[in-house]
């Protein structure tokens, strides 16, 4: 009997803190927050960019192929021509020489390259010639990477969630 005068509170503890943690990332989310959730070999950054906005992060390591994959988060079920999700594959030198990837576009056309040719590393498009947003590096040294939201094709505030896998 005791047992189960305990269990109670216990079960209603853990679903406020539930609902508390759930209305906290809608609020994060609706607000631009940046919200990182990180694990062993995972990070997942949502951002919510306004138009030119960007968004620069670190990559975690050197020398050690890191895969990132983002998304466009959509509130029309995931339908967008021709898609919402872009990403690359990239490897900073330890030594500061540069950045190397295999970037995949959204229409799902792949380019292989490095900073000895330029800096565009993937891209969200929504045509031949039309860049929603674009993944490019920041900064050798740094390791650092920018999510760019194109200021002429966006016109509102889209929230972008950034998968790094290392």
């Amino acid at each position: 009997m005791k047992s189960k005068r305990f269990m109670r509170p216990l079960f209603a503890g853990t679903a406020v803190a539930g609902l508390v943690i759930g209305l906290g990332g809608a609020y994060a989310l609706a607000n631009g927050v940046v919200t990182p959730v990180t694990g062993i070999d995972h990070e997942r950054i949502l951002v919510t960019l306004a138009p030119g906005g960007s968004y620069t992060f670190v990559l975690p390591r050197a020398n050690d192929p890191v895969r990132i994959d983002l998304d466009k988060v959509s509130t029309n079920g995931g339908v967008q021509t021709p898609s919402e999700v872009f990403s690359a594959l990239v490897n900073a030198d330890a030594n500061n020489a540069g950045m190397s990837w295999i970037g995949t576009d959204s229409n799902g056309a792949q380019t292989g390259s490095s900073t000895i040719a330029g800096k565009d590393i993937t891209n969200l498009v929504c045509g031949a010639s039309c860049i929603v947003a674009e993944l490019e590096v920041a900064s050798v040294p740094a390791r650092t990477l920018v999510l760019e939201a194109n200021k002429a094709t966006s016109i509102i505030n889209e929230t972008y969630v950034i998968n790094i896998w290392f």
